[in-house]
């Protein structure tokens, strides 16, 4: 994969993964969005590496993941 940024390991290991695996622990959250009161996405940022990454938690599965 051709990133702008080195992510550290366990960015790289969350990168397009499914949105049902939990953040790691370096991850910040910046932001939520809600929908009728159901959280549909979360905004991260890691402290180790800056990679940034949207958890998107409602709509058709395929777009259910995290992505930076």
């Amino acid at each position: 994969m051709d990133l702008w940024i080195q992510p550290c390991a366990p960015c790289a290991d969350l990168y397009g993964q499914p949105a049902t695996v939990e953040p790691h622990d370096d991850l910040t959250l910046n932001g939520a969005g809600a929908e009728k009161d159901a959280t549909v996405e979360q905004h991260y940022t890691c402290v180790r590496c800056g990679a940034v990454f949207a958890r998107i938690l409602a709509g058709p599965t395929t777009r259910q993941i995290g992505c930076s």
